[in-house]
């Protein structure tokens, strides 16, 4: 803890410039910067009941616990803290009023201790695995009990230098529950000194996540009509590009409909394809979609379930790449037909279930995706048994949410005291 407290204070220049560039960057506006900085947050402490309190980093957290929120409302008041502008408006798009959306404070003791006392929230659920020590330490302070929910340790933190490592048992000795997505992961925690009756295992809060007639209208799918296209979902850099490659070369007459998983980079995208701009429609230009379209850049949030659901063939981005993939569940509760790449570790139980069913194709490289578009493209019969196997899997889970809140439910009733 001596050497993160020395850092953070060393860095906190840096820390400050860094906020103010991230607000005109991801257009935060103030409030994104007063709340980073522990001020501007709105006062619970007078509410009878205590909000319960759940971070998310950013938009897949929010999307993940969309569920466990819906259920606990509208009895429960809930705090939803992210790092993002763009997990704020996943936020506002999902709850709307019905929840109070916060920056996260930097992990300064000051800032921390400001939002505490402001929002007086009853418990710390944190969404997959963040670990701050000074919002630890002063949540457990005051008498916050702290629980991980959907929890995973990434192979760079199991890896972090030894001052690090010691920064991470000590922080986490603090952590009331940890409540796995994986089995595997329990002894990831354990290697950083969490008590194995403190680790549970529930499956991917994902698999709760119910399909909603809303979510598959969208006024895009619309404007393609009965017209096949195939979705290349949470793209990243270069994935565009080689993709768009394959796809020259295939010669395929259906439109490729990119969904990046950074809305901001679609100026980024149009100057690397820039050769085939006048193939490319934009949605957020109001661009046209005419026979010449091949290739259309949704640079919008919120888009995928329904095209998804119409999708001839889904591949799955940040997986060709080393990004560690995005979440399979969705368009596999759609009995959509889904590629992916060799990077999957951020989904690594889920991607091994669904391939132990058949419902999913991972490949190797970029060579073998040609080959499998070839083969699939053409083959209804195979893409409807895949999609199929996908929606059988995840059905499957159909006790994720009630698992859920009977294991958080005893970590609702703490007073929290500042100190």
């Amino acid at each position: 803890m001596i050497v993160y407290a020395f850092l953070i204070r060393l860095l906190s220049p840096i820390l400050l410039l860094w906020i103010l560039v991230e607000a005109v960057k991801r257009h935060g506006g103030l409030r994104f910067i007063q709340q980073r900085l522990g001020i501007a947050y709105p006062t619970f402490s007078n509410t009878a009941i205590p909000p319960t309190w759940i971070h998310c980093a950013s938009v897949g957290e929010v999307n993940a616990i969309a569920p466990l929120v819906k259920a606990l409302l509208p009895n429960q008041p809930i705090i939803i803290t992210t790092h993002t502008p763009t997990g704020a408006k996943q936020c506002d798009h999902l709850f709307g009023s019905d929840v109070t959306h916060c920056y996260l404070p930097l992990d300064w003791t000051y800032a921390v201790k400001q939002f505490l006392k402001r929002l007086s929230p009853n418990c710390l659920w944190v969404v997959e695995t963040e670990i701050w020590p000074n919002l630890y330490r002063l949540s457990h302070q005051a008498g916050l009990p702290i629980v991980l929910i959907n929890a995973r340790l990434s192979r760079k933190t199991l890896n972090s230098p030894q001052w690090l490592i010691q920064t991470y048992q000590q922080t986490l000795s603090l952590v009331d529950k940890v409540i796995l997505r994986s089995p595997e992961e329990a002894e990831h925690f354990q290697q950083l000194g969490v008590p194995t009756e403190r680790i549970q295992f529930i499956e991917n809060l994902k698999y709760a996540m119910p399909v909603e007639p809303s979510q598959l209208d969208n006024p895009f799918a619309n404007r393609l009509g009965d017209s096949e296209f195939v979705v290349a979902a949470s793209t990243h850099e270069d994935e565009e590009a080689q993709l768009v490659a394959i796809w020259q070369r295939l010669n395929r007459p259906e439109p490729l409909v990119f969904v990046p998983r950074h809305p901001h980079r679609r100026d980024a995208i149009l100057k690397r394809l820039a050769g085939h701009r006048s193939e490319i429609a934009v949605d957020s230009l109001g661009d046209p979609i005419t026979s010449q379209t091949r290739y259309i850049l949704m640079d919008k949030m919120g888009v995928l379930m329904p095209l998804y659901t119409h999708a001839k063939l889904v591949i799955m981005g940040g997986a060709f790449v080393p990004k560690g993939g995005h979440n399979l569940i969705e368009p596999a509760s759609v009995k959509a037909c889904i590629i992916t790449g060799p990077d999957m570790s951020d989904f690594e139980t889920e991607t091994q279930q669904l391939l132990a069913h058949k419902a999913i194709k991972q490949l190797h490289n970029w060579r073998q995706l040609e080959q499998t578009l070839t083969e699939l493209l053409d083959n209804p019969t195979i893409r409807q048994q895949m999609g199929q196997a996908a929606y059988d899997e995840v059905t499957s889970k159909s006790s994720v949410l009630s698992d859920y809140l009977d294991a958080l439910r005893p970590f609702q009733t703490r007073k929290i005291q500042i100190k």
